[in-house]
């Protein structure tokens, strides 16, 4: 194993270190100017909500701002095209779309909790082989460790491709004092869901970076909020885009906000979930984008 990800500007390195580790840093994806313009929008936008009682704090103690398409311009630059866009491409392919854009707020005292973006993911078997978990019955808490593909150290042959790719933008610095995104390197590959009571020895190692860089990990990379054992919060944004055959974290067709489709573009737009897909997402006579207030025919009768 060679050197692990640290902050870097080099696109093929960035591409190295996913296809090895399952995580790549992007250094200075942000201005020192626009960091600190990101960072006052959410923690105003923090602070209203916690006027109106809207304040959403996780049991690990890890504070959400979420939906945030709604919130502002600052965090729709975010979305464009660049490095990380560049990233998610890599690892999903020409087509996705935005899953969920939120804020993500690692207060003092805060716990892990491991996980990946794909515990909803089945995993894969063998020809004739018996299905151990089907995919509606899925959950948060049942589908990890040896409780779905026997032994807790056992690697799977087959496991399947990365579905989702989440971009977290860090707008303080991360460090493993207050609480930067901890990874296992490699655990891409492991082919099951980590668990608390198993895998607290893992090889967690922090993402440690500048303010301004963008950490991007697959979903099938093992992760967590580490633990902040600092005075101070750690703030940080997560854009999370999913391939287009998935379910979007966040109902992005329902929630965004007239003001925002108005003035999306056609990349936005499809972004969002607004275009259609290889006969997916379409009403019944589109192929191309959609829009609210489009339906299918109704109940007909020849003239």
């Amino acid at each position: 194993m060679t050197a692990l990800p640290q902050p870097t500007a080099d696109n093929a390195r960035q591409r190295a270190d996913m296809d090895e580790f399952g995580y790549c840093i992007i250094a200075e994806a942000m201005s020192l100017e626009q960091t600190a313009r990101v960072r006052d929008r959410l923690i105003e936008q923090k602070t209203a909500e916690e006027q109106l009682g809207e304040s959403r704090v996780l049991d690990d103690g890890k504070q959400l701002v979420r939906f945030l398409v709604n919130k502002g311009q600052e965090f729709l630059d975010l979305l464009r095209p660049g490095p990380a866009r560049e990233m998610a491409t890599h690892v999903l392919g020409e087509v996705y779309q935005l899953s969920s854009f939120n804020g993500h707020i690692a207060h003092p005292g805060g716990e892990t909790r491991f996980h990946t973006d794909q515990f909803w993911m089945p995993p894969p078997v063998r020809a004739g082989e018996a299905t151990p978990l089907k995919p509606g019955s899925v959950t948060r808490g049942g589908n990890r460790g040896h409780h779905v593909v026997g032994e807790p150290n056992t690697k799977r042959k087959w496991i399947a491709p990365a579905f989702t790719c989440n971009c977290m933008w860090t707008l303080d610095d991360f460090t493993a004092e207050n609480g930067a995104t901890i990874v296992v390197p490699g655990s891409h590959r492991f082919g099951r869901q980590p668990d608390h009571a198993l895998d607290e020895g893992a090889n967690w190692v922090p993402a440690a970076c500048p303010a301004g860089s963008v950490i991007i990990f697959e979903s099938r990379t093992w992760h967590s909020t580490g633990a902040n054992r600092s005075n101070s919060t750690r703030i940080g944004l997560t854009v999370n885009f999913c391939a287009p055959q998935m379910r979007q974290q966040e109902n992005l067709l329902l929630g965004t906000s007239p003001q925002v489709l108005e003035a999306a573009d056609d990349d936005l737009l499809a972004l969002l979930g607004f275009k259609a897909w290889e006969g997916y997402g379409g009403t019944e006579s589109s192929a191309g984008f959609v829009q609210r207030g489009e339906y299918g025919l109704g109940k007909l009768r020849p003239q």
